[in-house]
């Protein structure tokens, strides 16, 4: 068996104090059919009070009101694992924030999600590139598989190592690094284009409002839209300058953690498309947020990187949307509104 992960993944340390058990609340928490065997064996008693916060038609925890796990307890500690150890913990609680792909016959890729901000200050703040290992034990249970997407396990490795350098590229600006990453997957232009902003700003005042469920109107995203346009040639050089490593480490970890250049059904050039215009949705969000906050520090930023994750993870909206418009565009298109060109 190997495990190929950055090596960032065996420091992580699940810390709930630190971030108030944030992973065992207001999400959706499935009982697999392992984990809910292992609580059919207990006791009558022990049994009884687990199913009692079953909800049996979808097979989920019934969260309590304040959205918390009915098994946190008051110093953000899960009961199970306090009672019956870590076994009994249901797949997605032992696995998170680790996100494990099989690839290949006993090959397997592992990240972790910035959804965790545990995860996130780990991932985030590494000064150095970000740097991986092999391993032969796998340490989490829930596995997604991508076998059926990738027929090459080891050229796929290759290829996303590749990518990966690109993206770690520090004598090149975030936009050139794109723009090669492009390239790289194949989209390539046989005319220079020149960077449309309006619809640029445009596609991601709609994004924005699906990403958010924000239901905006015609009229509040053309606002957006403007007064994005507006701001983003101030803050954009100055967001990029003082999150350097922070951003680089984001898409390193994006394109890892979401199985890229075959986190969606289609070719490596949608994907890399499907990946850029994340990104550019994320200093869209980040230019209105320094608008409105008049300051972005690191903590509003990584609060907004794990928000960001968070809605991505768990909003369809948000990234059907961006699917979409990575869709409908040729690659002329797409370099006008998403590649800014080499600065």
């Amino acid at each position: 068996m190997k495990i190929f992960r950055p090596t960032y993944v065996k420091d992580f340390k699940c810390n709930g104090r630190a971030c108030g058990s944030r992973c065992c609340r207001d999400w959706r928490i499935l009982l697999d059919g392992q984990t809910r065997e292992k609580f059919l064996r207990l006791p009558p008693d022990e049994r009884q009070k687990i199913f009692s916060h079953v909800d049996e038609d979808t097979q989920s925890f019934r969260m309590k009101s304040s959205g918390a796990c009915p098994f946190l307890d008051e110093n953000f500690l899960c009961r199970l694992q306090l009672q019956h150890g870590e076994d009994f913990l249901t797949n997605v609680c032992q696995s998170f924030p680790r996100v494990t792909y099989k690839i290949g016959e006993e090959i397997f890729l592992q990240s972790m999600t910035l959804t965790c901000p545990v995860a996130a200050i780990l991932i985030l703040l590494r000064p150095k590139p970000l740097e991986f290992e092999i391993v032969d034990r796998l340490d989490a249970r829930q596995i997604f598989d991508f076998t059926k997407r990738i027929s090459d396990a080891e050229k796929f490795l290759e290829r996303q190592r590749a990518a990966i350098k690109i993206l770690q590229r520090r004598n090149f600006s975030l936009n050139r690094r794109l723009e090669n990453l492009c390239e790289f997957f194949g989209e390539k232009i046989s005319v220079a284009v020149d960077f449309d902003e309006e619809n640029h700003a445009a596609a991601l005042a709609e994004i924005f409002g699906e990403t958010y469920d924000a239901n905006l109107t015609v009229d509040k995203k053309n606002r957006l839209a403007e007064v994005y346009r507006e701001h983003r040639k101030n803050i954009l050089p100055r967001l990029r300058k003082n999150f350097s490593v922070v951003l680089e480490n984001y898409l390193v970890n994006e394109f890892l953690m979401r199985c890229y250049p075959a986190a969606f059904t289609g070719e490596e050039s949608f994907n890399c498309r499907v990946f850029v215009t994340t990104f550019r949705a994320l200093e869209f969000a980040a230019v209105l947020t320094m608008i409105s906050r008049r300051r972005l520090t690191l903590e509003d930023f990584f609060e907004l990187l794990c928000a960001l994750s968070d809605k991505l993870d768990h909003s369809r909206g948000g990234m059907e949307a961006i699917k979409n418009f990575a869709e409908l565009h040729d690659a002329e298109v797409f370099y006008s509104m998403m590649i800014e060109g080499s600065d």
